[in-house]
C-alpha cells in the first residue's frame, strides 16, 4: 500500500473516531442537561408551594469547589491599619490575645477571633478617597454608605477574597459631622483559600433553606440572590477559620448555609 494512501486511511479513522466521540459527550451533555433542568424544575416548585418565589437563573449550576481555611495572625497589618486611624500610636499586650494600639486620635483594639474596635476622633476631608485607600490596602469591598451632606453617617465594607466574600466579616464606619469617629467589625489578614474537594452544590443548599425556614417558621416571600464564599468562625482550635458557605437573600433577610455541615443561619 502506498505511504499517501494509508495516510488517508490513517485519517479517516481517526475522523471517525472523533465523531464517536463527539456524538458521546453531546450525549451525555444533553442527558445532564436534562437531568439539571428537571431538577431545577422540581426544586422551583417545591418552593411555589411553600409561596416563596425562587427564578431558575439564581439556582447555581456550578460547585465552587472552596477550601476551608485559616488564617495567620498578623500583626503588622494590624499595626499598619490601626496607624491608618489614628496616626503614630504605641502597642500594647493587653492579654488574652487582645492588643491594643492608642494614638493622640484615640485607640483601636484587636483580638484574635478577628474582632476589631476602635474609637477614635479624627476629621477626614475626602471622605470616599480615604474609605477607597482603607478597604483598598486591607482586601475590602465598599457594601453601602448612608453618610449624610453634613457628614454623619455610616459607611459599610465586607472582606474580599480572590474566589468569593467572606459574608460576616465586615467593617463598619461611623462618621460625625466630618469625623471619623468609630470602627467595628472583623479584620481578616491576608490569606489565600485554595480550591477544596466536594463541598455542598446550590441546590442542595436551597432545599436545605427552605427545610430551615419550614422549620423555624421564617418567612419570605422570593430568593433575590444565591452565591458562595465564606462564613468567618472562632473554635476552641483556631482563633479565625474561614469556611466556605452559601449565601441565600431573601425578601427579609440573608441566610447561610455552611457547606460542610448543611447548618443554616441568619445574619445577625
Amino acid at each position: 500500500m502506498k505511504t499517501s494512501r494509508l495516510k488517508n486511511v490513517v485519517i479517516a479513522i481517526l475522523a471517525l473516531v472523533n465523531v464517536f466521540l463527539l456524538v458521546l459527550l453531546a450525549g451525555r451533555y444533553a442527558q445532564e442537561r436534562s437531568v439539571r433542568l428537571r431538577t431545577e424544575e422540581e426544586l422551583i416548585r417545591l418552593y411555589t408551594d411553600a409561596g416563596v418565589t425562587l427564578p431558575a437563573a439564581l439556582i447555581p449550576r456550578e460547585l465552587p469547589h472552596l477550601a476551608a481555611a485559616e488564617p495567620a495572625r498578623d500583626p503588622s497589618a494590624e499595626s499598619a491599619f490601626a496607624e491608618t486611624l489614628l496616626g503614630a500610636c504605641a502597642e500594647e499586650d493587653v492579654g488574652g490575645g487582645i492588643y491594643r494600639y492608642r494614638g493622640e486620635r484615640g485607640t483601636c483594639l484587636f483580638r484574635s477571633s478577628g474582632s476589631l474596635e476602635a474609637a477614635l476622633e479624627r476629621s477626614v476631608g475626602n471622605r470616599e478617597s480615604f474609605c477607597g485607600n482603607l478597604f483598598t490596602a486591607n482586601g475590602y469591598e465598599l457594601l453601602s454608605s448612608d453618610v449624610q451632606p453634613d457628614g454623619t453617617g455610616t459607611v459599610v465594607a465586607a472582606r474580599m477574597l480572590p474566589n468569593g466574600m467572606v459574608f460576616n466579616a465586615r467593617l463598619l464606619l461611623r462618621f460625625y459631622r466630618g469625623s471619623l469617629i468609630s470602627v467595628t467589625g472583623s479584620f481578616v489578614p491576608a490569606v489565600e483559600p485554595g480550591e477544596g474537594g466536594t463541598g455542598m452544590d446550590g441546590v442542595t443548599a436551597l432545599v436545605r433553606f427552605l427545610d430551615y425556614s419550614r422549620g423555624s417558621g421564617e418567612v419570605c416571600t422570593a430568593v433575590t440572590e444565591v452565591r458562595s464564599g465564606y462564613l468567618l468562625q472562632s473554635t476552641a482550635s483556631a482563633a479565625q477559620r474561614l469556611i466556605p458557605a452559601w449565601c441565600i437573600t431573601t425578601d427579609v433577610n440573608q441566610y447561610y448555609v455552611n457547606m460542610l455541615t448543611g447548618e443554616v443561619t441568619r445574619e445577625a
